[in-house]
């Protein structure tokens, strides 16, 4: 995982005998890099995991999704029998780990010496000097897209929430894997909607806290409706989860990893802005043939033909080993019981997953 702090590109990448990867990574003008990425290779024997997580209004959320996503996946009960279930569960079980307690932020930051003392010791010597704990309460205008990317056996499956997107090539096309969540399409439309969203004029989607000589004053404004995180825009009670403003059911997609493809191409919003699916495929390709190896000079090299400037940047290069031996059978069988393209997932329940616990 990854995340920079200042304006250089922050690079790594590895293989195994099934894949190469690269990562590239560079903050924008912010005060704070907001993207983070997670790379497992070898998530087990026969599985590799990739994810891009593009935060906003902090980078919290994106760097637990980071540092979290992937364990939780393979600690899934459908991880081995149906991975697609599995991916799919855990978007929202980052919301329910961001909702439990404060916990979570233990993996993002560690308490040091100081707060540990300060914990324990204080209400031993003076109690009364003490203050008490406010309730918790889960973060309401920060939140993270996500677009995740798990290889086993010949196929891949992507899922997706928001506008961090996954592009794959074959023979040169670009075949999309993730879908865009706009607040302005016509299904996230009339969900927001029916959840008493409302838009600004860019057609983001806003909460307004109230209106003062005609000016309204926000609590939370939006450019993606489904995100993990923000819960400003999941509070409506009578609700469930998959029908809020905003919401973190991923789409999914699965593809054959066929000799023809040559490899993905994961990005954050920062990439898409100025470049096409299409453009960033004939970009690595062309590095490619002239004889380019190092992926991580790709994808530095693509960080600045895209010029993300004002925002962060995160990108991922994917390379597939087709003379590689299969040593992943045992696994293709579990992801052909579901790989269809789903566009209508409903949330996992409670009850599939443990408790939380950062140290288990």
């Amino acid at each position: 995982m990854g995340a920079s702090n200042s304006r250089d590109i922050r690079t790594e990448g590895g293989e195994n005998g099934r894949i190469k990867y690269g990562a590239a990574s560079m903050q924008g003008l912010g005060p704070k890099m907001e993207d983070a990425y997670a790379a497992a290779p070898d998530l087990d024997h026969t599985t590799s995991f990739f994810g891009v997580y593009d935060g906003h209004g902090g980078a919290e959320v994106a760097l637990l999704c980071a540092r979290l996503f992937h364990i939780e996946l393979q600690v899934h009960p459908n991880y081995q029998s149906n991975l697609n279930n599995a991916i799919r569960s855990v978007f929202s079980r980052m919301d329910q780990v961001l909702r439990q307690s404060n916990t979570w932020r233990e993996l993002v930051s560690p308490t040091d010496g100081r707060n540990w003392i300060q914990h324990v010791i204080c209400p031993i010597a003076n109690p009364w000097y003490c203050t008490e704990e406010t309730p918790y309460i889960p973060p309401q205008s920060t939140g993270s897209t996500a677009s995740v990317a798990v290889t086993r056996g010949n196929q891949v499956i992507v899922g997706n929430v928001g506008d961090s997107h996954c592009v794959a090539s074959r023979n040169g096309q670009a075949i999309q894997l993730s879908t865009g969540h706009k607040p302005y399409h016509q299904n996230e439309r009339q969900r927001i909607q029916a959840a008493g969203g409302v838009y600004d004029i860019d057609n983001n989607v806003v909460i307004e806290r109230g209106q003062l000589a005609g000016f309204s004053f926000l609590e939370g404004i939006l450019t993606t409706s489904r995100a993990i995180g923000d819960f400003v825009f999941k509070q409506n009670n009578n609700l469930p989860p998959e029908e809020q403003m905003v919401i973190c059911n991923p789409d999914i997609h699965a593809m054959e990893i066929t000799n023809d493809i040559e490899f993905l191409v994961m990005a954050s919003r920062g990439i898409w802005l100025s470049m096409t699916y299409q453009d960033v495929v004939d970009f690595v390709r062309e590095k490619l043939e002239s004889g380019e190896t190092d992926l991580r000079v790709i994808c530095e090299r693509l960080m600045h033909r895209a010029r993300p400037i004002i925002i962060d940047a995160t990108v991922i290069l994917i390379q597939f080993k087709h003379d590689a031996p299969d040593d992943a059978e045992e696994g293709e069988e579990d992801i052909k019981s579901d790989t269809s393209d789903d566009r209508e997932i409903k949330s996992a329940s409670s009850d599939e997953q443990p408790p939380f616990a950062p140290n288990g």
